[in-house]
């Protein structure tokens, strides 16, 4: 006998996408990479972070006019019009959908926008997160989320990050003790920036949802926007992935639009894991809670040390 753990598979993909400022082609999109994935047998699809309207134009430098135009012009309730749409669809094809967008909701009487991941399956719509860490001009346009949710599914159990919260091992590890078993991140993942070597930006990418996976012994299913943003000029990095409990790349897209898939058994694995390999350690299992006193301390803050500054 092996002693491994044995369960039910499912297949689940992962797309890249290049994201488009128009709602409607990138629904045919959505579409298009459903058929293909149902054809290869897949219950769970996963689109990048705001694969409905597009990702913000510019990062570090102000929101413009015609940009704030645009998001409040295309974002949507959920449920909605196009959580609706993917609802359909999950329903033809006997699947679950998870995809980005940017949601409008009405807070205090006004609109307000979040960036949002959520999942639909064949019953319907099942739930939402709002993206909780928010970085560059993402401040400037969306309220943050406030919770970290966990959604039963007939597949397992499924926690969404959106993802700058994957730099937070906080945010995995609070869905983790939740007990979810798919860990799902959205991304609009650039490949470079104003750095000697563009390369660092997307191997932080592959690093985190290796290392997301293997801290909480979880699968962890990335998926990434990719090729150039026609109006801010951002280029996304792509390279889609999906990462076993262990830490191991079991399928990775490359740098052009397209979906990998990856035929798991999820509890078997996450059992795997926790019982035999790296000599049966158990992550979860052998955290000393009483002992992490600081780390919901917001009131600590450490600016760096080696930044010297004139006196």
């Amino acid at each position: 006998m092996s002693g491994r753990a044995s369960g039910r598979e499912i297949v689940i993909s992962a797309v890249t996408m290049n994201c488009l400022r128009d709602k409607k082609r990138n629904i045919g999109k959505h579409k298009d990479f459903i058929r293909r994935a149902a054809a290869e047998g897949c219950q769970l699809i996963v689109f990048p972070e705001m694969s409905l309207q597009g990702y913000v134009w510019e990062m570090l430098n102000h929101n413009t006019e015609e940009e704030l135009c645009y998001h409040y012009q295309n974002a949507e309730p959920i449920p909605g019009p196009s959580t609706q749409e993917m609802a359909t669809e999950a329903a033809k094809y006997n699947m679950y959908i998870i995809f980005g967008m940017i949601e409008k909701a009405d807070v205090g009487g006004g609109a307000v926008l979040y960036n949002a991941s959520v999942i639909v399956g064949p019953k319907g719509p099942i739930g939402v997160y709002r993206k909780v860490h928010s970085p560059g001009n993402e401040l400037h346009l969306f309220n943050k989320g406030d919770s970290w949710p966990v959604f039963e599914t007939d597949l397992g159990k499924i926690g969404m990050l959106l993802c700058y919260d994957k730099f937070f091992p906080e945010a995995s590890r609070e869905l983790a003790l939740q007990g979810a078993e798919i860990l799902v991140s959205l991304s609009a993942w650039s490949k470079g920036g104003d750095t000697p070597e563009p390369a660092y930006y997307s191997s932080l990418d592959k690093l985190l949802d290796r290392v997301r996976a293997i801290e909480n012994q979880c699968w962890f299913v990335s998926s990434n926007q990719v090729d150039l943003e026609e109006k801010g000029g951002l280029e996304y990095y792509g390279h889609s992935r999906i990462v076993s409990p262990c830490g191991i790349v079991k399928a990775e897209a490359g740098y052009e639009e397209g979906l990998v898939l990856a035929n798991l058994d999820i509890r078997g694995g996450i059992q795997e894991a926790r019982t035999i390999t790296f000599f049966g350690l158990n992550l979860i299992k052998d955290r000393i809670p009483a002992t992490y006193r600081t780390i919901a301390d917001a009131s600590i803050y450490h600016p760096p040390t080696h930044i010297k500054t004139k006196s």
